[in-house]
């Protein structure tokens, strides 16, 4: 009884559409500046294609919730999204991220480190006003159903209605929206709550769900070792770390590769990250035609190994990634605790050829920069200890955080160096980012762009840096792109396949390296 008095009641019809209309309305209106811009008629606004973009989204955002709302699902659904949309929308006005399929899948594959780092007191507001105060409305209201046949003719009505109402809204201006999706490259869309949450979230689930649907038969792994011969290729792939940030390509506001700087032979290159997010950036350097390039090599008779700080995923299925534990800093683990596991694999190497993949997956990730390496790293002050960076901390504070990751980025590549010189075998080594980092450039920050949207350069630009104790060449580029460390490799190793692409590897071998 106490429940009904602060709560309200409602027809199952009449909350169906409510619902959706106010959180729709709510969770727009915070951020409908970055939806606004987007629609241009001249100079001014183009209210019409707008307001019709609008009405569309709101009836598809009805029609979904018609759809799942039944009497055991209402309110549990309707909490979820509440949750869910508050969360994309606190996101999209802080860091004017979008939210589509590969940034709902990084969520779920987000580490408890990943997680603290994201959470700042700056939450609170949302979490109070969009999130806890709806729930418990939701939770003390009472919603009447009518019998089983008639609320689901009703919940069809509905349906029927809005999604005609939707297609209405977009056909008659489609020339507006589609201008406005074109120009934005469907940052309209990612940025539309809840409608991003429900489209990013039915296509994550389907990836995860696909493979129990879809053939279990993989790509054909056919390769074979044209010329054998002794050499170690050493494949590290970094997080987060820009280019621009690296003293060694001429970064110049604090020395951040003091030990790199002091290595001869580097090779340094400019390497070009195409996606934004780790689980699309790390196919494109692993992949192609859906065979992953340890499996591949593997499947050539070559021992191969993956050593990681952080997953990469599926990307080393068919040989597997230990990783690190047991580490130093009372149990922590950072990305030089790879490492000893390199350490290991070299010592047991005395010819023939080897490849080892090293995920330095702590890298240069935000929020929280100071996390991803040892205190003792901490050397360019002040700080930034706040998830809220954009508005908690000054320029400096940012910079120092983001350079003190690059330069230890520098100490884990230099003691990857260190223990293959020491090790005496024959190797390559190549070392690359994922993809860049923003740091306020143009108001960006952190990463992640959804499909079809060129990364800014700051996101774009990474390093390629490459080390050899054996003879090779560089085939001179404007810039290397993240497929052809891919030929690369396999140019190195000697693999045969069909899937080998001449034209992208830009490592040479000495003919006195293969054959014996």
């Amino acid at each position: 009884m106490h429940a009904r008095k602060l709560g309200f009641r409602s027809s199952h019809a009449t909350f169906c559409v409510a619902f959706p209309l106010a959180l729709f309305a709510v969770c727009n209106a915070i951020n409908i500046d970055k939806l606004a811009k987007w629609f241009r008629m001249g100079e001014g606004l183009d209210i019409i294609g707008l307001s019709a973009y609008l009405l569309a989204g709101a009836s598809l955002s009805v029609a979904f919730f018609v759809v799942i709302a039944h009497r055991r699902t209402v309110k549990p659904l309707a909490i979820l999204l509440t949750v869910l949309s508050a969360t994309a929308t606190y996101f999209i006005a802080k860091y004017d991220v979008a939210v589509d399929t590969s940034m709902i899948m990084n969520v779920v594959n987000t580490d408890s480190t990943e997680v603290g780092g994201l959470l700042s007191l700056h939450m609170l507001p949302y979490v109070v006003l969009l999130i806890i105060a709806p729930a418990i409305t939701i939770l003390a209201g009472e919603i009447a159903f009518e019998a089983s046949g008639r609320y689901l003719l009703t919940s069809a009505k509905i349906f029927a209605t809005a999604f005609i109402v939707a297609i209405a809204a977009l056909y008659l201006n489609y020339n507006a929206v589609i201008r406005a999706g074109n120009v934005s490259n469907k940052y309209i869309v990612y940025s539309l709550v809840p409608i991003n949450v429900i489209s990013g979230g039915i296509n994550a689930a389907w990836k995860a769900a696909k493979p129990w649907f879809t053939s279990h038969t993989h790509a054909e792994l056919r390769a074979t070792v044209a010329s054998p011969g002794d050499l170690v290729v050493v494949l590290a792939i970094g997080e987060s770390s820009r280019r621009r940030n690296f003293s060694l390509y001429g970064y110049s506001r604090k020395d951040t590769n003091p030990a790199l700087r002091r290595v001869d032979g580097l090779q340094l290159l400019d390497g070009i990250a195409k996606r934004g997010s780790t689980l699309d950036a790390l196919p494109e350097i692993l992949e192609k035609s859906g065979a992953k390039l340890p499996a591949l090599v593997a499947a050539a008779g070559i021992p191969t190994a993956c050593y990681v700080n952080y997953t990469l995923y599926d990307n080393c299925n068919g040989v597997g990634e230990a990783k690190a534990t047991g580490c130093g800093h009372a149990g922590k683990c950072y990305d030089e605790d790879v490492i000893p596991m390199l350490r290991d694999n070299i010592e047991s190497y005395s010819t023939g050829q080897r490849l080892v993949v090293l995920h330095l997956g702590g890298g240069s990730h935000g929020p929280i920069y100071k996390d991803r390496y040892p205190p003792e790293f901490r050397r360019f002050l002040p700080i930034c200890d706040d998830a809220d960076v954009a508005n908690q901390c000054s320029r400096e504070q940012l910079y120092n955080s983001y350079d003190n990751t690059i330069l230890y980025v520098d100490h884990v590549v230099n003691g990857i160096l260190r223990t293959l010189d020491d090790s005496g075998a024959p190797y390559v080594f190549i070392y690359l980012s994922d993809h860049g980092e923003s740091l306020l450039d143009g108001g960006r920050m952190f990463h992640g762009m959804p499909p079809g949207m060129a990364l800014p350069p700051e996101q774009a630009q990474i390093p390629l840096i490459v080390r050899s104790s054996v003879p090779i060449s560089i085939v001179r580029r404007a810039a290397y792109t993240q497929p052809d460390v891919y030929d690369t490799v396999l140019e190195l190793l000697s693999v045969e396949t069909p899937l080998f692409d001449t034209r992208g590897s830009f490592i040479r071998r000495a003919s006195s390296l293969a054959g014996g």
